[in-house]
């Protein structure tokens, strides 16, 4: 969605995370360490404040269009906001029942803000399967290391999984690449670029 963020009308964009079941509002996921004129409006506002926004913006949700009999989901950073909102809805509001593959790349294993949530989701729903991974391991990290791709190489996919990706447009490209040398058409590769 797009946020007025000052009296002069600047705007900022931010991801959905909530599932489109939340009826009685809808959450975004901030970054707000880059202090920017976007994070320092949403750090002054008070409960109750009203807030000036255009909503829905952009085309990524799960396609009906094609049989698509898995879903996998590739998110590097917060580019897990809107990836969050389609599993969330996809397990908890539709019971979607086909399986569904989560892989968050961070390069720390303290960014993995919703890691035990998604690590509780697996533990709740036979069906998810979830696979953080680190690009800068510390010693405690007992998960896997490297990159998205990396697993992604190594794990084999039906042709009619549909893939679903959101992160930095090297990433995007990268996984793609991958994907492509697996024989997956690109028709069942949807992605979202953060920049």
């Amino acid at each position: 969605m797009s946020l007025s963020v000052s009296d002069q009308g600047d705007r900022r964009s931010y991801s959905i995370c909530s599932s489109p079941g939340l009826t009685h509002g809808f959450e975004l996921l901030v970054d707000i360490s880059p202090a920017g004129l976007g994070s320092q409006y949403l750090q002054s506002l008070q409960f109750g404040d009203t807030v000036s926004g255009l909503a829905p913006l952009g085309h990524f949700t799960i396609t009906d269009q094609l049989p698509e009999q898995s879903l996998v989901f590739v998110a590097t950073g917060s580019g897990i906001g809107p990836l969050n909102s389609m599993i969330t809805d996809l397990i908890q509001e539709k019971q979607d029942p086909r399986p569904i593959t989560l892989y968050w790349g961070m390069r720390h294993p303290h960014e993995f803000f919703w890691l035990n949530d998604f690590q509780d989701m697996v533990e709740e729903v036979d069906r998810f399967s979830f696979y953080p991974v680190v690009s800068q391991p510390v010693t405690e990290w007992t998960l896997s290391t490297g990159r998205v791709t990396d697993l992604l190489q190594v794990h084999q996919f039906p042709a009619d999984t549909g893939f679903y990706l959101c992160g930095s447009e090297h990433m995007i490209a990268d996984v793609k690449q991958l994907l492509f040398d697996k024989h997956i058409s690109e028709q069942h590769i949807h992605h979202e670029r953060f920049f």
